[in-house]
């Protein structure tokens, strides 16, 4: 009998060891869901059917934690063997970290995971490091405002004016149909960040223009012309954008990253875009190599940011007296390059197609926009200067809100790298912390005692948006958010009315951020003044979305009107 006992108060010892060993551990302190601590699986059966309804992975995390919840900051809860991933959707907190405690935190193995494999030299896929810092110097002159407006800005008016005349053609064509925007913008936006990096145009839009003409005209003379190299481009960066967003949402992105690196499709996307690179360093090199020192100086050479970074690393070698080492070799150079052509690819065409939707959405703003915009531009045919030098608050006001709704890149990771705090809770060294960058939604309540005292200062230097008209309807698109009134009634443009994080922040915030606004003002400016959108059919209305790398929406019709 006694036996009996102990071999039954053996076998409760074993199954709670077990339990312990395979059921979530939670972070003391930090809300989550308390039916899933008693299971296995933790969040897991949360989430999966909220990706599923959604098609928004990011989304869907916050979804059912911090918004399930009605907090600020939670965790979700995976079995033993994983961690709690915390979740975090105050604004002015997130804004506070990426701001000013970089100290506090760091890039996150998670996001590092995603790239890193595929991309492993670029800056994306590094902890900060004296290598890194040392890598992000030499190209933050090739994101320098000045040198943009001079390397990139035309060729960004250029490929709008190209996108102009396709979209002019196809609303003479549809006459009131609706038509897909998205490639469009894809396309343009490719012509656009790869003369800006390396000098030479795709011609994509161009040939799409050639292309619509025959098919009007009911022949296919276009398809005797080869298509330009941009064609090429577009194919491997498409590959390449969708193989990552694959590859993210299985259970182990890095291992699939990896696996992906050993596949001829991926080493194709290798040989084809290094190919398309080298050549045009081979050329740039050569013109660098003919100068003498004091011409080589010249920073009126650059006509893209290849020819900055290689412009440098001629005069240094040419200084230091020693040969120039081949910059295809330069792995750091190329997978920098890669990186800026998918993400400045992907995310502007994004944010350019959410805009539309919500020219369409909402009309009384679209007329306001094209309002302020023809009184700063009378003849309505402004040049590049002008739309960058011109002070024109509202346009400033509505791009802003569109970055902030659009919420192209939903989230960003973190990590701990000593014991801290967030929201007065204690987060361990090592935690990982997911960021709401999508500033949609009212946040949940904070106790400001709780805040760091930079997140304080923060707000009694620039006020809190959330609690004045900024804050309000902050599920709907409204530019006027932005702006407020000096004391001589002038209406100016606000940037500190919200925390603003739709490229993140601070030191590992995004580097095309410039390069993004930019081009993002230029083809506003040019779309609206140009052509008025109109409403949708229902069934093209929705505002739902899916997310890949960025976020998408799953309806990107626009129907067009010419005004010129």
């Amino acid at each position: 009998m006694i036996s009996y006992i102990l071999l039954g108060l053996f076998s409760v010892m074993l199954i709670a060891i077990a339990r312990q060993r395979v059921y979530p551990k939670a972070y003391p302190g930090i809300p989550y869901n308390e039916e899933s601590i008693n299971r296995i699986t933790g969040d897991i059966p949360n989430l999966v059917p909220v990706i599923q309804a959604t098609n928004e992975f990011s989304g869907s995390i916050f979804a059912i934690t911090t918004q399930k919840l009605g907090k600020p900051i939670a965790q979700m809860l995976f079995p033993a063997i994983r961690n709690p991933l915390i979740t975090l959707e105050d604004p002015r907190e997130i804004e506070d970290i990426v701001l000013r405690r970089n100290k506090e935190f760091d890039k996150a193995p998670m996001a590092i995971d995603t790239f890193s494999p595929m991309f492993p030299h670029a800056s994306i896929s590094q902890f900060t490091t004296p290598k890194l810092k040392a890598q992000k110097r030499l190209w933050a002159d090739v994101m320098g405002v000045e040198f943009l407006r001079k390397a990139a800005a035309p060729n960004i008016y250029k490929a709008t004016l190209e996108l102009l005349d396709l979209w002019r053609l196809k609303a003479t064509v549809y006459k009131n149909e609706a038509f897909s925007v998205h490639q469009d913008f894809q396309n343009a936006a490719l012509d656009a960040i790869w003369v800006a990096m390396i000098g030479e145009e795709p011609g994509v839009t161009r040939y799409e223009i050639k292309k619509f003409h025959s098919e009007v005209a009911g022949n296919s003379d276009y398809t005797n012309e080869a298509p330009p190299r941009g064609s090429f481009l577009k194919e491997e960066v498409a590959y390449i954008g969708q193989t990552i967003a694959r590859n993210s949402n299985t259970p182990s992105p890095k291992w699939a990253q990896k696996l992906e690196t050993y596949t001829r499709r991926y080493r194709k996307f290798r040989r084809t875009v290094t190919t398309e690179i080298g050549l045009a360093m081979e050329k740039a090199v050569d013109r660098f190599q003919r100068l003498e020192m004091g011409n080589l100086e010249a920073e009126e050479l650059d006509t893209c940011m290849m020819d900055l970074v290689l412009r440098r690393q001629v005069l240094e070698a040419k200084k230091a007296n020693r040969p120039l080492t081949d910059p295809r070799e330069d792995q750091s150079m190329m997978d920098e390059m890669f990186v800026m052509l998918v993400g400045g690819h992907d995310s502007t065409a994004n944010a350019l197609t959410w805009f539309v939707k919500f020219m369409e959405a909402y009309p009384v703003a679209q007329v306001k926009l094209r309002a302020a915009l023809k009184a700063a531009f009378p003849d309505g045919d402004p040049s590049v200067d002008e739309i960058i030098g011109t002070d024109i608050p509202y346009l400033d006001a509505a791009c802003e809100e569109g970055f902030r709704f659009a919420g192209v890149a939903k989230g960003n990771l973190r990590q701990a790298t000593m014991d801290t705090e967030i929201l007065g809770c204690r987060i361990p060294k090592g935690a990982q912390i997911f960021m709401n960058y999508h500033v949609n939604r009212t946040p949940a309540p904070v106790d400001e005692s709780a805040r760091t005292d930079g997140s304080k200062a923060a707000a009694a230097k620039f006020g809190d948006g959330f609690q004045n008209i900024a804050g309000r309807d902050l599920g709907t698109f409204e530019p006027r958010r932005w702006m407020v009134k000096e004391t001589t009634g002038k209406e100016v443009f606000n940037s500190h009315a919200l925390p603003s994080l739709s490229f993140g922040g601070g030191y590992r915030g995004c580097p095309g951020r410039k390069l993004a606004t930019m081009e993002f003002r230029i083809v506003v400016t040019l779309l609206i003044l140009n052509l008025e959108f109109l409403d949708l059919p229902e069934n093209l209305k929705t505002m739902s979305a899916s997310e890949k790398i960025f976020r998408e929406p799953d309806k990107p019709y626009a129907r067009l009107r010419s005004l010129r």
